[in-house]
């Protein structure tokens, strides 16, 4: 049976990923920054995981053991930042810097050789189009934009990195979407967005690994 690890299923984007692989029959790794937050599916596994609780890591990876894990999908992310300079809040985008960056790099530490082992053998890093440094025509929004710029740096390298384990990595934007993170006039569903994203995973073949993508699959600008 396939497996899948999803990170930030508190809400959003993550808790529809877990829903909608659940639904589709996988095995899913569901995991919370608040275990409280935790959906009502006994279909599921269920855990707590602050990505910048680095205990947290090790207990989930004793849980999980040596079993394969096809997919491995690091959502977890805060943002956005506003602040001009002179008015930044420095510990804010500390903050962003460790939860959207250095939280997805040991997810993927931690659990690469679970993907390794498995069948499928993918990593998706949600990122943003806020990450393209080819894209940003506005500037402001120092810190969001510079923990997603990095996140897409990471995952080229990963992508280098892991070829010749057999591991493919995606880096992929899930467009604008109306939840928490997002806005109201945000026109896509989260549902709508998590669904095109799993289509998109789903088409793309290892000779792929290292793009940078948005959520139907175009390219996007570095």
């Amino acid at each position: 049976m396939t497996s899948v690890l999803v990170t930030g299923c508190d809400s959003g984007l993550g808790r529809e990923f877990a829903q909608q692989y659940a639904d589709a029959g996988w095995t899913v790794w569901a995991t919370y920054r608040d275990i409280a937050n935790a959906l009502a599916d006994d279909r599921m596994q269920h855990a707590a995981l602050d990505v910048t609780a680095f205990g947290d890591f090790e207990a989930l990876r004793q849980r999980i053991g040596g079993a394969p894990l096809d997919l491995l999908v690091s959502n977890a992310g805060i943002g956005l930042d506003s602040g001009h300079l002179g008015q930044l809040d420095f510990d804010y985008v500390h903050r962003m810097l460790a939860v959207n960056l250095v939280g997805a790099l040991k997810l993927v530490e931690t659990f690469v050789d679970n993907v390794a082992a498995s069948g499928i053998r993918r990593i998706v890093l949600v990122t943003s189009r806020m990450g393209s440094i080819a894209s940003n025509l506005t500037g402001g929004h120092y810190g969001y934009r510079a923990s997603k710029a990095g996140l897409n740096a990471v995952g080229r390298s990963l992508a280098l990195d892991l070829h010749r384990r057999g591991v493919a990595v995606t880096m992929i934007h899930p467009g604008w979407v109306n939840t928490a993170g997002g806005s109201p006039q945000a026109p896509l569903s989260a549902r709508d967005s998590v669904s095109a994203m799993r289509a998109t995973v789903a088409r793309m073949g290892n000779h792929e690994t290292g793009t940078y993508v948005s959520f139907d699959g175009q390219p996007l600008p570095w």
